[in-house]
């Protein structure tokens, strides 16, 4: 009985021991179970998303595959390193519902509406969708980081976006943008097929009429951003005009000499400050300028130059007279209304030249390395980080950045 009840004991103590282990096993595996979706959703919330928002100049449309249509095809085929994980869309905004209206649009059309009614909502539009391709959210569309890239004319457009846009934007880059505006009307690009040249010569003779006619001026896209600085009384009318220039460049004076427009006056600060906030948000504010531009009259207005004073008269001679962007008001403000002097502060203000080049005549391999490996591959931080770098080895060679470096 001694040694059947022993055998016994340690058979019964050998199964208990099997049971543990077999429920220790189970209860690991059903952990495992429960966190699988736990775990995938939290490596889908690691995931980096990624939002390219194009918008065209004056004389192309949004897919054109022999201009814009190439950027996009590029930007979408680029690929992305296993450490980036990002989930990437990229989007051109059209200006219509077909090719056609999208092309007239950059001629013809009131600014503002372009911009809120085709901007702003396809740039809504692309964050809905991909917060719902990822099962999340409206209220957590701050995780898309968004990059807006604005060619010419488009440059004036995404800044805009920026600044009145409700969806918030991580960067933007901009190339021959007449920021401080055009002063002159100047020659159509030579380079363009005969309809833009035609569509171009036209819109000229419009915009030099609608630029101060209050029935005109919202039907020339070109108007909104024409900005004499030659003549003392049509400045004024441009700072009067509420053109969109004048606005998102917080220039435009209220007309009215009602004593009882305060709460006009107060509304009106309080825009500005929220178009503030919004370009103080920015990441990155690149903009960059053509060497050889005769199309952006003045070429530095694409990187905010501006002139001395006012009056005066623009000529190629007078190019190293045009105050840097960090002598202008723009600037230099007590308000920084445009949070230049804060971005740049910050290191996140980027002046560059597309050397050697004409109006929007850049290659697809420089426009890789320039701006995809430095400002969309590249996280914010380390766009940043990279700029502070790119700026104290000037400083060390003596170079200064500033629009007139490249002027001749």
């Amino acid at each position: 009985m001694g040694r059947n009840g022993g055998a016994r004991n340690k058979r019964a103590a050998i199964l208990m021991m099997m049971t543990k282990m077999k429920m220790r096993f189970c209860c690991a595996l059903l952990g495992l179970l429960l966190c699988l979706p736990i775990c995938s959703r939290a490596q889908e919330q690691q995931q980096k998303q990624l939002l390219i928002v194009l918008v065209h100049g004056m004389g192309d449309t949004c897919c054109n595959p022999l201009s814009l249509g190439k950027i996009e095809s590029l930007l979408a085929e680029e690929e992305d390193t296993e450490e980036t994980n990002t989930n990437k869309k990229v989007i051109s905004i059209k200006f219509g519902r077909n090719s056609m209206s999208d092309f007239i649009s950059g001629f013809i059309g009131d600014a503002f509406s372009l911009v809120k009614d085709f901007g702003c909502a396809q740039l809504r539009k692309a964050k809905e969708e991909m917060m719902m391709n990822h099962d999340d959210t409206i209220e957590n569309d701050d995780k898309v980081e968004t990059i807006l890239l604005g060619f010419s004319q488009g440059g004036v457009f995404a800044r805009a976006m920026v600044e009145t846009c409700e969806d918030e934007v991580n960067a933007l880059i901009t190339f021959g943008a007449p920021h401080s505006g055009v002063w002159k009307f100047p020659g159509c690009d030579k380079t363009a097929n005969a309809l833009s040249r035609k569509w171009c010569e036209y819109s000229r003779k419009v915009a030099s009429k609608a630029a101060y006619s209050e029935m005109l001026k919202s039907k020339s896209v070109q108007a909104s951003y024409f900005r004499d600085v030659s003549d003392a009384k049509r400045f004024e009318q441009y700072v009067r005009s509420g053109s969109l220039l004048s606005v998102i460049n917080g220039e435009e004076e209220d007309g009215s000499d009602d004593e009882d427009d305060a709460r006009g006056e107060e509304r009106k600060m309080k825009t500005g400050q929220r178009r503030r906030e919004k370009m103080c948000n920015l990441d990155v504010f690149a903009m960059f300028s053509f060497e050889k531009d005769e199309v952006v009259v003045p070429r530095d207005s694409a990187v905010f130059s501006d002139a001395p004073s006012v009056p005066f008269e623009y000529t190629e001679e007078k190019s190293s007279e045009l105050l840097n962007v960090r002598e202008t008001k723009f600037y230099l403000n007590e308000e920084d209304g445009l949070c230049l002097r804060e971005l740049d502060e910050k290191n996140r203000m980027k002046i560059d030249v597309v050397p050697d080049a004409h109006h929007m005549q850049f290659s697809l391999e420089w426009f890789t390395e320039n701006v995809i490996d430095k400002y969309i591959v590249a996280a914010p931080e380390k766009r940043e980080e990279e700029v502070k770098e790119e700026e104290e080895e000037d400083k060390k060679e003596g170079v200064i950045h500033s629009i007139n470096r490249f002027s001749k």
